[in-house]
């Protein structure tokens, strides 16, 4: 039995996996650690992110806990928080939503022009530039850290963090095709070397179970614990089972639209344009090429809070959100396909500047349905529209993950309709943390 974690942006999720991926129980909750900052600023208290962890596990069946043979960890990708030389955080996790890079319309060309690197405001390194060109220094020892990683070093007792190749490409700075750190980028924007955690194989081995740790969880003592790895990678691990032929869909709070190839690829940026898509590591010495939105299952939330704003001006009771939701998606199956929306609502990461877009409005057609319509089939175009066309040669089938995409069949017959396959969805709930499960498997062989 193994157990995978994945400490999400707004949930931590629990998954208990056999050797042959077969799910044996599933636990989530929401954390609750969004703290209230500076405007345009996201911060989350990595604290309350652990203590929800224990909570989470200790409500698996306590004989699945007790046969655990292995641990796997996974996360939200982009975030970072900074840790003392014991391994305390000395801040809040800064996570991928942040945009405070954005404050200074220059800050991120600089960057770029500097290093030769494009990174997004919430990357880990645009932050670490960030706090350095806003002289927020830190003691010699800190070192930076993903959430999830954070969260193997409390329960394995570590001192000092490791990473991944998809945490730290994530993060930006990362030679994909040296697998290593850029340490001229680093000095160019003079960041120590020291402040970056020591980069592993997914999958390798980041230290075992400590007592502590095995009391409160309720698993075995020196149980070896996998270096973390990001969370669209391991939902992609749990989803495809045949990544040749497979396409992942994944509508989260984000959205992504990720397929495995087995060889790097060249990003290529048609008129000096920002590409629109990522070239991730993917375990097995693969990669993955990712559209990754910011506005996924968030998009189709705006619309329900969107409602319940009007009403509440109007001065008409609101329903409650979950029937809200539910109008949407029955009137959007039985809608027109009259209407138009981008979804940009919080810009893209190769542009920030985009902003949503309705069009197609006449005196007539400015209906529920036919705006929940156009915007789910809005919101798996944008994805389509940021992959490359080569990508989809020989692929046969989607397969949905996400809760967003599980609960709403409006978005289910959208994207199948605007991708042109079929989409089954996974067999799993919690797709990440089944995924990290996987990803462990490897340190009982």
């Amino acid at each position: 039995m193994i157990l995978g974690i994945d400490v999400g942006t707004s949930k931590v999720a629990a998954a208990v996996a056999d050797g042959n991926g077969n799910v044996l129980g599933v636990e989530s909750q929401a954390h609750n650690a969004v703290l209230e900052t500076q405007k345009g600023w996201a911060e989350q208290s990595p604290r309350l992110i652990y203590e929800c962890v224990l909570s989470v596990v200790q409500r698996l069946a306590s004989n699945l806990r007790e046969t655990i043979r292995a641990v796997g960890i996974t996360g939200q990708m982009h975030g970072v928080l900074i840790l003392d030389e014991s391994g305390e955080p000395l801040t809040n996790l800064v996570t991928w939503q942040d945009q405070r890079c954005l404050q200074d319309p220059s800050f991120l060309s600089d960057v770029e022009s500097r290093t030769g690197y494009r990174l997004s405001t919430g990357f880990g390194c645009a932050t670490l530039a960030w706090l350095q060109t806003h002289h927020i220094f830190f003691p010699p020892k800190a070192v930076a850290s993903t959430i999830y990683d954070w969260v193997g070093m409390k329960l394995t007792g570590a001192i000092q963090p490791f990473i991944d190749p998809t945490g730290a490409q994530s993060w930006g700075l990362f030679n994909i095709g040296k697998n290593e750190w850029d340490e001229r980028a680093q000095q160019v924007l003079k960041l120590h070397g020291s402040i970056f955690p020591m980069i592993k194989d997914s999958g390798s081995l980041s230290g075992t179970i400590v007592s502590q740790s095995a009391r409160r969880l309720g698993i075995p003592k020196g149980t070896p614990v996998a270096v973390g790895l990001g969370d669209t990678q391991a939902s992609m691990m749990a989803t495809l089972r045949d990544p040749k032929e497979e396409v992942s869909l994944t509508l989260g709070t984000g959205g992504q639209l990720s397929a495995v190839v087995e060889t790097q690829v060249q990003r290529r940026e048609p008129n000096g344009s920002r590409a629109r898509y990522d070239i991730w590591p993917f375990p097995g010495e693969r990669f993955a090429i990712v559209a990754a939105s910011l506005c996924g299952g968030s998009a189709w939330a705006w619309l329900a809070q969107t409602i319940a704003a009007i009403l509440d001006e109007l001065g008409i009771p609101q329903p409650e959100p979950e029937r809200i939701y539910s109008q949407m998606n029955e009137l959007g199956l039985f809608g027109a396909d009259m209407l138009d929306v981008v979804p940009h609502f919080e810009g893209e990461r190769y542009d920030p500047r985009l902003r949503g877009e309705i069009r197609g409005i006449d005196s007539s057609n400015f209906t529920i349905g036919n705006v929940a319509r156009a915007l789910a089939r809005g919101i798996v175009e944008n994805l389509k529209d940021m992959l490359p066309s080569d990508v989809w040669a020989g692929r046969s089938r989607v397969v949905g993950s996400g809760n967003a995409l599980r609960k709403n069949a409006l978005l289910q017959e959208m994207a199948g309709h605007v991708l042109g396959l079929p989409v089954v969805l996974s067999k799993f709930k919690e797709e990440a943390a089944v995924g990290a499960a996987i990803n462990a498997g490897g340190l009982l062989q």
